[in-house]
């Protein structure tokens, strides 16, 4: 990929769909250099599918519950699943899978679909904490709970692993001692909109580089050389949210 090209998306959800909704709008005005083409749920009664036929997006149900129930193993479970995703996928021209509330781990078998190089698939994430920070799905809660003064949020490549891929970028807001769990999650859902728009544009702009690494885990540079003015951007805005 080089130069600049709108970038045609899946955003796979499992709930709400705000970080949908957000990239939806983006795309309408031309703030995100990005197409949502298909939108995928594990979940029949996700909201964020409501929200994708609203804007025209052809949105579809995937259960995985069904195929765990009758495959037994998770893996293998998985894997019928995510055959059928990538049947669904396949009637599409698709640059990168964003994940979007997403609670469902992705195989190998369907990164290797998406595949880029030094292990680094095209496929996205948005973490609400500071990875290596807080994994899993309740990130803004143990944030809180662990009593810390800085909350962020991590965009990152997806591998086999729970959030243990390649960081992207991260972006951080403050936590104050009135706040609760609540405005916490509030604060930082505001900021994940932005980041993850952001990353896409960054993807879209080929500023997004992948180096090899004497540790074996890939190195990502951003090249955007406005990057430490969005940083400043990014921080500007936490607090003028807050």
């Amino acid at each position: 990929m080089s130069g600049e090209k709108r970038l045609k998306l899946a955003v796979f959800i499992s709930g709400s769909g705000t970080n949908l909704q957000s990239l939806l709008d983006r795309s309408a005005d031309g703030r995100l250099l990005g197409d949502v083409e298909v939108v995928i749920s594990d979940r029949r009664d996700a909201y964020g599918l409501e929200r994708a036929r609203k804007h025209g997006v052809p949105a579809y149900v995937v259960e995985y519950g069904r195929y765990v129930r009758e495959a037994g193993s998770r893996t293998a479970a998985y894997e019928k699943a995510e055959k059928e995703v990538l049947e669904i996928l396949g009637n599409y021209s698709i640059d990168y899978v964003v994940l979007a509330g997403f609670m469902r781990l992705l195989t190998p078998y369907f990164l290797e679909h998406f595949r880029i190089e030094n292990g680094v698939f095209r496929v996205i994430n948005i973490h609400p904490a500071l990875l290596p920070a807080f994994p899993g799905q309740h990130g803004y809660e143990d944030t809180f709970n662990y009593g810390c003064r800085w909350g962020g949020v991590t965009v990152h490549f997806v591998d086999e692993g729970e959030d243990t891929g390649p960081v992207i970028a991260q972006a951080v807001y403050p936590i104050f001692p009135e706040d609760t769990v609540e405005t916490v999650r509030k604060r930082g859902l505001s900021l994940e909109y932005e980041v993850y728009a952001q990353v896409i544009n960054w993807l879209a702009r080929d500023m997004v580089q992948i180096l090899p690494s004497n540790r074996g885990r890939p190195r990502v540079v951003i090249t955007d050389p406005q990057y430490r003015d969005v940083l400043k951007k990014w921080v500007n805005f936490a607090f003028s949210s807050a």
